[in-house]
């Protein structure tokens, strides 16, 4: 299938909110974030606003950062028809020009982790934003609701093809497909 294509990028880096997560969780992948535009292009996710405060947090773009080369990450692909990649390009663009109304739900990861979903208006947690414009946009059938999705679960959904798993800067460097 030819088409427009869609990135999810999994990683873990070495904060305090990453690491209490993976030590409680054991995933091997605490953040997620959806990018349009190539690897290396932005990616757009909910996560601190500062590079060096926990709080505030909400929609942020994200870029590969030379600080953040060594995280460990996965990158995937998926290929979409053009009405579904103008759908997300939509919705993703009107979500930003707002985002100063989004806001990071702390509490939405805690009931993930507790296996109870927790939708609160203009609140979300990192999975639960990727898993909520793929499903909301028709992009791919989710194994379980958004407000129930970890970043590790990425890693099983039909159509998500890794094209890198290793060292974040190794995206930048990977030769052309």
């Amino acid at each position: 299938m030819s088409g427009p294509t869609i990135h999810i990028l999994l990683t873990r880096s070495g904060t305090c909110f990453s690491r209490l997560i993976h030590l409680i969780t054991r995933d091997s992948y605490t953040h997620a974030s959806i990018g349009l535009d190539g690897p290396d292009g932005p990616f757009y996710s909910f996560a601190r606003k500062y590079r060096h405060l926990a709080l505030p947090a909400g929609l942020v773009e994200e870029r590969i950062a030379p600080h953040r080369q060594a995280v460990p990450c996965c990158l995937y692909e998926l290929t979409v028809d053009e009405k579904t990649y103008l759908r997300l390009r939509r919705q993703l663009q009107t979500m930003y020009a707002q985002r100063q109304t989004y806001h990071y739900s702390l509490l939405g990861a805690l009931a993930c982790w507790l296996d109870l979903p927790l939708q609160r208006s203009c609140h979300y947690f990192c999975s639960q934003f990727v898993a909520e414009l793929l499903e909301d946009c028709g992009a791919v059938a989710l194994p379980k609701p958004p407000a129930l999705l970890r970043p590790a679960d990425f890693c099983g959904v039909e159509g998500l093809r890794p094209v890198h798993q290793g060292p974040l800067g190794g995206i930048l460097s990977r030769p052309a497909a």
